[in-house]
């Protein structure tokens, strides 16, 4: 059953996919009379999507005045990286017990699609989906909620909408999938250590690119 999205969930789809095709950009402000008029909705919901996506970390400002596209030096999204790798170390290790034969072999089920996506894939925005898939396995052992979402919002929508276009190129789909099969062998070893200094540099490597590429863009 197709669920009905709310008027605010409609804003902040149509805000990421302005993100998404390049109709807003960080440092772009965001109105909501615009908005509002655009989707033939209240300016409430919009005030909605607005707060939700500046928890998200895509948005900033002061709500009833200006806000805008969320706009990070290169500093700034190398830090949100090395943070959302520390953690996601940490997620996995405070699960260890709960990774059996069963919790493996549901990720290399993952790693093998991933895998053959990498064969035909053009570039990373067509592997987005089973990226997310792989880290929220890798997440949904931990009970601790709110190191989760904190690891989560760290910096996936700073690759998946802020600089969508810088992230697309990082890497070749080919390395892509290497680089989890990486995570996956140090999983697989249960040793606390390797496994948090993989997701470290997983991640670590991964923000200084963008912040490499992201700042080339603006000069």
């Amino acid at each position: 059953m197709h669920q009905v999205q709310t008027y605010a969930e409609q804003a902040i789809s149509y805000i990421k996919q302005c993100l998404l095709d390049g109709t807003l950009a960080p440092g772009d402000p965001v109105r909501e009379v615009e908005i509002a008029e655009h989707l033939g909705i209240s300016r409430g919901p919009v005030r909605e999507a607005l707060q939700s996506l500046q928890q998200q970390g895509l948005v900033t400002g002061v709500p009833q005045k200006a806000r805008f596209i969320r706009h990070l030096t290169p500093k700034e999204i190398e830090d949100s990286y090395c943070l959302g790798g520390t953690l996601e170390g940490a997620c996995i290790v405070q699960s260890l017990a709960l990774w059996g034969e069963a919790a493996l072999t549901g990720l290399e089920e993952i790693l093998h699609e991933m895998e053959r996506q990498s064969r035909t894939a053009r570039g990373l925005s067509e592997m987005s989906d089973i990226d997310e898939a792989f880290h929220n396995a890798l997440l949904s052992r931990c009970d601790n909620r709110l190191m989760v979402n904190t690891a989560r919002n760290s910096c996936a929508h700073l690759s998946k909408f802020l600089y969508y276009n810088c992230w697309n190129t990082l890497f070749s789909p080919q390395e892509f999938h290497e680089r989890h099969c990486v995570i996956f062998r140090a999983v697989c070893s249960k040793n606390p250590q390797r496994i948090e200094a993989t997701l470290r540099e997983h991640y670590a490597e991964s923000g200084r690119r963008l912040g490499k590429v992201c700042g080339l863009h603006k000069e």
